[in-house]
């Protein structure tokens, strides 16, 4: 097969063509995500209860849901979070198991539950794992709270409109109309709230009342009156007197605008905020999602300037970085090469050697969406490390072919003997990074999920790259040592080759006679040296964990207080970090570049810590 694609150089530039070609129409359809892509194997069960406890959430409504997928085939494992009149089930299904069908006997089991408490809401069952968050929006503005829910829903809306479907505000309770009720009107008038709320419930309602059948068709006959704006609600008629006279709800009541929770806010600067939430599903591309909103947002600063959009929580920037630092370390490995190569050879081999890592890495391209990869943390370490490995094979074939030409051989007995003679050794070091990186593939759990990618990325492009080093490498250095001749060097070859003889013959030659005599000296400091590095591992000086620390850009402060403190108390105290934190901003802001602000933004969110596992005006997270 070498001596086949050496002797037919248009083979092996079709061969060439078609990686080049076929990689560059399947990037497009490669997703970039922060985290891999994996089958979701878990369920969760909400289930609302309204004014119970957390004991009595546990009692009535986590026993007996656990109780009822007990008989659940596939079940791994079952996590039950009791809150404050709500409870979370969690299941885990085992990985041989199907999620849809999964999924399906849940909904069985937990609708055949009868017995709940009258309160007790119907259960919401979820498949977690279907979509991955993006950034979050922080809106701010000079509205009303009413208002600015109001507008986050028509952002809301045009957004969904532009294509980024998946889209959730955060910062609002549900929305209702107060009745505020004096009991000196009500005692002149001689009504009770009982008949106030009963003429409301009668009179405001939107139902259906049946139909008229006639001759040419069925006409539907609806009472639809729901008031849904305190001005409707004051115009409603509560008393009619004989005499024509009326009293409506806004002579006896005041009706506000307003939120079923005063705690469940956000908070910017000590003006209200709210937190839209953008995120993607498995098939979308992170970075093109973000990019689309950005882009929404610039267009709708232009159309409302009164408002404020601020991009908080990026989770592209991180992706975004390290995909710059894969492009420039493989253009820095090509200059590098290239620069090496020439310095040993002429211009036109050290351009086809450099040529092997964009078609190993296009060429493995075109298989990567078919494997079910996608670019994320984890594969670009698996290209980074291909970088340097399928550089290393293109040098080693290069070179032994040109210590052939050197020899005298024709260039096309030089291409083929030069490669054949190291091709068993490049092809035990791809056995061999795949016996050492391959079982990363087989570990069970949502770990091995994660880090199976790793392997699947360099072993796919290692691959790829032997192709191309077998096939299309020897063939276009077989072109290119035409009409050179290693044995009649320029002056700069000259020159070059002199100095390297000497550090070759001088400072290297003379290094290893120098460890040749005292050769069991250096063995022994070499088995030192490694004792010591066992020393260091087993006592702990070097620390084993399963991830490093990476360096966020994050800081969340979460605030507990006693349950039972007003929501005024804990204001007062998210104040006093708040400005703890602008006078940090402050110290550190010298030190930074230009003066810049160390914080960029802060918001605070009332009725939220996911660390306490409680919820109220006593929580907060800022």
């Amino acid at each position: 097969m070498i001596r086949f694609f050496t002797g037919h150089p248009t083979a092996a530039n079709l061969l060439m063509l078609v990686f080049l070609v076929a990689g560059a129409f399947s990037l497009p359809h490669i997703l970039r995500e922060t985290q891999p892509d994996y089958a979701p194997t878990e369920a969760e069960i909400r289930i609302r209860y309204p004014g119970a406890t957390a004991e009595e959430v546990e009692e009535v409504i986590c026993r007996r849901v656990e109780d009822s997928i007990d008989g659940i085939s596939f079940v791994r494992e079952v996590r039950s979070d009791a809150r404050e009149g709500f409870a979370s089930i969690i299941v885990e299904m085992s990985s041989d198991g199907d999620i849809q069908t999964f999924l399906r006997d849940i909904e069985t089991e937990v609708e055949a539950l009868d017995d709940f408490p009258a309160g007790v809401e119907e259960p919401v069952i979820s498949e977690l794992g279907r979509t991955d968050p993006v950034m979050s929006l922080l809106i701010s503005g000079p509205l009303s709270v009413p208002d600015l829910k109001a507008y986050c829903q028509g952002l809301q809306d045009r957004m969904q409109e532009a294509g980024i479907s998946l889209v959730e505000i955060e910062g609002f309770s549900e929305h209702q109309l107060r009745i505020s009720l004096s009991d000196a009107v009500l005692r002149k008038f001689g009504l009770s709230v009982a008949q106030v709320a009963e003429r409301i419930s009668a009179q405001s309602r939107d139902t259906p009342l049946g139909s008229i059948e006639t001759r040419e068709k069925n006409i539907l006959i609806r009472f639809a009156d729901q008031r849904t704006t305190p001005e409707a609600l004051e115009r409603l008629v509560i008393f009619a007197g004989p005499e024509g006279g009326e009293v409506r709800l806004g002579d006896i009541a005041q009706v506000e605008d307003t939120f079923e929770l005063d705690e469940e806010k956000i908070s910017t600067a000590g003006k209200r905020s709210a937190l839209v939430n953008i995120e993607k599903t498995k098939a979308q591309d992170s970075i093109r999602v973000a990019q689309k909103v950005k882009a929404f947002i610039r267009g709708e600063q232009a159309r409302h300037p009164q408002m404020k959009l601020t991009v908080t929580q990026d989770q592209t920037g991180i992706l975004t970085d390290r995909l710059g630092m894969l492009i420039s370390n493989g253009v820095q490995g090509l200059l590098l090469v290239f620069a090496a190569m020439w310095l040993f050879f002429n211009v036109r081999i050290s351009f086809w050697v450099t040529m092997g890592l964009p078609v190993s890495f296009l060429g493995a391209f075109i298989l990567v969406p078919h494997l079910g990869l996608s670019i994320n943390m984890f594969t670009m370490v698996g290209m980074l490390m291909a970088l340097g490995l399928l550089m290393d094979d293109a040098i080693v074939i290069a070179e032994n072919i040109m210590a052939h030409r050197q020899a005298g051989e024709s260039p096309v007995e030089a291409a083929v003997r030069g490669t054949q003679e190291v091709a068993a050794g490049v092809i035990a070091s791809f056995i061999t990074t795949i016996c050492i990186l391959g079982p990363l593939a087989f570990i069970e759990g949502q770990i091995g999920k994660v880090l199976r990618v790793v392997p699947m990325m360099l072993i796919l492009v290692l691959a790829v790259s032997l192709i191309e080093a077998f096939c299309i490498l020897p063939a276009h250095l077989n072109h290119a040592m035409h009409g050179f001749d290693p044995n009649s060097p320029n002056r700069f070859r000259r020159r070059f080759d002199s100095i390297f003889s000497r550090l070759r013959d001088g400072l290297l030659g003379g290094t290893v006679t120098i460890l040749l005599q005292w050769r069991y000296l250096f063995v022994s400091c070499v088995i030192g040296i490694f004792i010591l590095s066992l020393g260091l591992v087993a006592s702990g000086k070097i620390k084993f964990q399963g991830f490093p620390e990476l360096e966020g850009d994050l800081i969340l402060a979460r605030l507990l207080l006693p349950q039972g403190t007003p929501l005024a108390k804990t204001e007062s105290t998210v104040s006093e970090i708040m400005e703890a934190l602008k006078q940090t901003n402050q110290h550190f802001k010298l030190q930074q570049p230009e003066e810049q602000d160390l914080v960029q933004n802060a918001y605070v969110q009332y009725n939220l810590n996911s660390e306490a596992f409680e919820n109220g005006p006593h929580v907060a997270t800022i």
